[in-house]
């Protein structure tokens, strides 16, 4: 009986392991497929972590994916993903970098590549640096450049070349939504010169009537405390200046002459005799130790607080003029424009 139960389990579990086997081409296949699944896990893991704002997260998620899958296709979509990622942490240098190596690798008529042009552009003028952003979108008639374009010389105060610029980027777009997203762009340049400036003329008064009121008419309060102190600091040390003191050790009020001699008599020949007279007595200056130098320096002070007021008031004006376009930009920003089409890691629509 226990042979009989021997047999039956022997030939069960050879029945089982036979079952069980498989082969070299089903081994691979089910690889492939755990290992795709990986692949889209990792791709809408990165793509979430940067829609919700986690941009630290998903540069590390998507370095790990090209250091996995080197040449993935979904590649010049990740490094858009990854320069994306560092635009929106505010790095715009490593930025520039990852979207140059999308053209890099990109056709010029791919969607990757003229995302790269143009987020590459932007970053030049997020960097303030519009010299490049006109290097960059010179001679072009590119709708997206020209607006790239136009807010370089906002920035620059330059109101009629940013007018013009806009002006043919609206063309360009042939579209009503740009057209209405230009019109406070349009009335911002407009309105311009009724922005408040400081005027020459009454920082000048101000600098004239008080030591540091040019400064306060600007409404630089530090430096006009300063200069006001130290003026005030000096003609103290003039008033101190003023005073006299006896060259001896005898202290007068009164004139020298009335200072009358000591002495005991006469002698015979009607002379004074056993007395001494007065020791000579002469107020000593002191112009040069105490009064000139607060003068001469109280002087200096007063002339230079006036005229630096006088050459700040210019300064002063433009900055003004570009906290304004500052503003307007803040208020209408160039991202409102940039609508354009981007490679997508999900869908891979990068041609």
């Amino acid at each position: 009986m226990l042979k009989s139960v021997l047999y039956v389990f022997t030939a069960f579990s050879m029945l089982a392991s036979q079952q069980g086997y498989r082969s070299v081409d089903q081994i691979e296949s089910e690889w492939q497929g755990h290992t795709k699944f990986q692949r889209d896990e990792m791709i809408s893991f990165c793509d979430f972590l940067f829609n919700e704002g986690y941009h630290e997260r998903c540069l590390i998620s998507s370095f790990q994916f090209l250091y996995r899958l080197p040449n993935d296709p979904i590649k010049p979509a990740l490094l858009h993903l990854i320069a994306r990622s560092y635009e929106e942490m505010g790095n715009y240098a490593l930025a520039r970098r990852y979207y140059n190596r999308v053209v890099d690798i990109e056709s010029p008529t791919s969607i990757a590549y003229k995302s790269a042009k143009y987020r590459e552009v932007y970053c030049y003028l997020m960097e303030k640096d519009v010299a490049s952003v006109r290097l960059k979108t010179e001679y072009s008639k590119d709708p997206y450049f020209l607006t790239l374009r136009g807010y370089s010389f906002l920035s620059s105060l330059d109101w009629e070349e940013a007018r013009m610029t806009f002006i043919s980027a609206e063309e360009k777009f042939k579209d009503k939504h740009y057209s209405k997203l230009m019109i406070p762009l349009y009335q911002a340049i407009e309105n311009v010169s009724g922005v408040r400036q400081h005027s020459k003329l009454k920082v000048a008064m101000s600098g004239l009537l008080l030591p540091g009121g040019g400064q306060l008419a600007l409404k630089d309060k530090k430096n006009a405390q300063g200069i006001l102190i130290s003026a005030l600091s000096f003609y103290s040390v003039y008033n101190l200046g003023r005073n006299s003191s006896a060259s001896g050790s005898v202290r007068f009020s009164a004139p020298a002459s009335t200072v009358l001699p000591v002495h005991e008599g006469v002698d015979e020949s009607f002379n004074l005799a056993g007395g001494v007279l007065s020791k000579p007595i002469s107020a000593k200056s002191e112009l040069f130790k105490y009064t000139l130098p607060p003068v001469v320096f109280g002087s200096a002070l007063y002339v230079s607080s006036f005229l630096k007021s006088f050459s700040d008031t210019e300064e002063k004006n433009k900055n003004l003029v570009q906290y304004y376009a500052n503003d307007k930009v803040m208020l209408i920003p160039p991202l409102l424009f940039m609508d354009f089409e981007e490679p997508s890691i999900l869908n891979n629509n990068i041609k």
